[in-house]
């Protein structure tokens, strides 16, 4: 198990001991800010599974807007920042940055694939502002939980991988909703499908 979690893994991430977290003698199938990321995405899907939102489409509120924006600035800066070497990031730092982009990505991908500029959109990504907000929060603190070394690296590795198969449905979800055009076609379960098999051949091409 643990060596398929780590094969989908390195379809994605750099997986450097270093940047990881490591539980028992194990390490993490990704690295700090990756777990934050696609564990942020498990969240979000499960939110909007859960809630019945996978087809809502209205465009965020100018506050969702801001949130979302101002969520993705800290992965940018510190990204950006420790690869041009003025400064070297912490683990705590990767994986709050990691954290809150990854709660608030796959809403921006569900705008993306089902907003129609040919009819008005009634049906929100989120009703409230207080529900991203909320994800935000439950992702940022579950990434808490694994810096401060509570017993939840078993679960965050399976979390993780799903959300990392989850995220990437969604990018292909996007791809073939613009490719195909149909209503009937199960685009979802399709990209579902498509995900998990295009990162399981990629990390077989991993050294």
């Amino acid at each position: 198990m643990f060596d398929f979690m780590e094969r989908m893994g390195s379809a994605v991430c750099h997986q450097m001991a270093e940047r990881s977290f490591i539980f028992d003698g194990m390490q993490m199938p990704l690295c700090a800010r990756c777990t934050g990321i696609y564990i942020g995405a498990f969240f979000a899907f499960c939110f909007f599974f859960l809630k019945k939102r996978m087809g809502n489409g209205r465009p965020f509120s100018i506050t969702q807007a801001l949130l979302t924006g101002l969520a993705v600035l800290p992965v940018g800066i510190d990204g950006v920042g420790s690869y041009l070497g003025f400064w070297e990031s912490s683990q705590l730092m990767r994986i709050f940055s990691g954290s809150l982009v990854g709660a608030v990505v796959p809403g921006f991908l569900l705008m993306a694939v089902n907003m129609d500029t040919k009819k008005s959109d009634d049906e929100p990504i989120y009703e409230k502002t207080a529900e991203l907000v909320l994800l935000m929060v439950l992702s940022v603190c579950f990434g808490f939980g694994l810096y401060a070394g509570m017993p939840i690296g078993g679960v965050a590795a399976v979390l993780s991988v799903a959300g990392e198969v989850l995220l990437w449905g969604g990018v292909v979800w996007l791809l073939l909703k613009n490719i195909c055009k149909k209503e009937d076609f199960p685009y979802w379960r399709v990209s579902l499908l498509v995900s998990a098999v295009m990162l399981f051949l990629m990390g077989g091409l991993v050294p």
